[in-house]
């Protein structure tokens, strides 16, 4: 990356962690215009129990709604209203350094889903600093230990049962060809841990027909 792109970027970056105006009155709109279009929103947990039950229909139309709470709990709190006020029960998963229980509860009484974003595979990258994919497997018993105490005590302090999770996307995953998902390709470390799905397994992600995601400042 050039000098210019460099700078452009790190101008984009900080317009938009500190001066861009709220843009939550175009989700809200995203939502009312998906209902208004005949669509039925579904967290990620309550769309599984019907993948689970064999009761998905391949001509209604679905959103599933997918929260990854990497940066600002503030805005995922102000999402969830949003959502709560339209009726309306999205999925929201939480990094160890966006942890909010209060409001994981919350969403979790209220008919949602809160869980885990997890990133051991990162973490353990980083602290060791691993450099190759092979370094990642030969860590991965340390990385799965990690993964086993986090989301052990996650699920202590919380009650919720958080069986299924989401994988975080890290610059050192990027790097390492090595996503986080890693870790549970071991099904029987699965089973121990009683993760019945990551969000991109493919028994999940076969039933989605279009993805959108937004993208940060400025090409949204």
């Amino acid at each position: 990356m050039d000098t210019h792109k460099k700078l452009s970027a790190i101008c984009h970056r900080i317009y938009s962690d500190f001066f861009m105006p709220s843009r939550l009155d175009e989700y809200r709109l995203i939502l009312e215009r998906a209902l208004e279009h005949g669509y039925q929103v579904y967290s990620i947990a309550r769309f599984w129990e019907d993948i689970k039950a064999n009761n998905v229909e391949p001509e209604a139309k679905r959103l599933i709604l997918r929260h990854d709470i990497d940066t600002d709990v503030s805005c995922a709190r102000a999402m969830w209203v949003i959502e709560r006020s339209l009726n309306i029960f999205g999925s929201y998963y939480f990094r160890l350094s966006t942890l909010d229980y209060p409001l994981m509860l919350e969403i979790a009484k209220e008919g949602g889903e809160a869980s885990y974003h997890f990133e051991e595979v990162a973490t353990v990258a980083k602290q060791k600093g691993l450099r190759t994919k092979e370094q990642v497997y030969r860590e991965m018993p340390s990385i799965q230990e990690l993964f086993r105490y986090n989301l052990g005590q996650l699920r202590k302090k919380t009650g919720l049962p958080m069986q299924i999770v989401a994988s975080h996307g890290d610059f050192v995953n990027r790097r390492l060809a090595a996503p986080n998902w890693l870790l549970l390709e071991d099904y029987d470390f699965r089973r121990e841990m009683g993760v019945e799905l990551e969000v991109y397994d493919e028994a999940f992600m076969r039933y989605v027909t279009s993805r959108h995601a937004d993208t940060h400042y400025p090409k949204f």
